[in-house]
């Protein structure tokens, strides 16, 4: 059963997105949900390094340009990003406004100012581990580095 925590991101949130340790975050994956035009729901996987908690009420997002998600964000539709981490399941609702697009990552910035935070967790059922993704045989010390190009713009936003 979802029950409310409140209007501030709890500090599992906040450590998640805070931009540190980012090699340690490399594979895990949170999800994004918007509303396209037509009301149905579009979602987007994102990682550590698109996301970033600016404090307990706002995250900003660093996003493809063109997408699906980046066009539902710039029409200011609802957001609701997914926090699922072992014995964790938080829901962040919120309003986005774009930030545009930055002169050296080429991606579409945007902020979300949480409206509501709710949990979700069922205390028979724990989740055990949180959406992953792989980084092939990509470098981890490139990808957290390229990560942390995109969150560093992301806090001159």
């Amino acid at each position: 059963m979802t029950e409310p925590v409140g209007g501030r991101l709890p500090a599992a949130i906040l450590t998640a997105f805070d931009g540190e340790d980012l090699e340690a975050k490399i594979g895990l994956a949170y999800l994004l949900v918007t509303v396209d035009p037509d009301g149905a729901p579009r979602p987007c996987m994102l990682s550590a390094g698109e996301i970033l908690a600016v404090d307990d009420r706002r995250l900003r997002l660093a996003l493809w340009p063109g997408t699906n998600t980046s066009r539902n964000l710039e029409a200011g539709r609802p957001a609701l990003l997914c926090f699922a981490a072992p014995d964790t399941v938080l829901y962040v609702r919120g309003h986005p406004r774009a930030l545009g697009a930055s002169e050296s990552t080429g991606l579409e910035r945007f902020e979300i100012e949480v409206t509501s935070v709710q949990s979700d967790v069922h205390a028979g059922m724990p989740v055990t581990q949180t959406i992953s993704f792989s980084i092939g045989a990509s470098d981890p010390a490139e990808v957290a580095a390229g990560w942390r190009r995109q969150l560093t713009d992301l806090r001159g936003a």
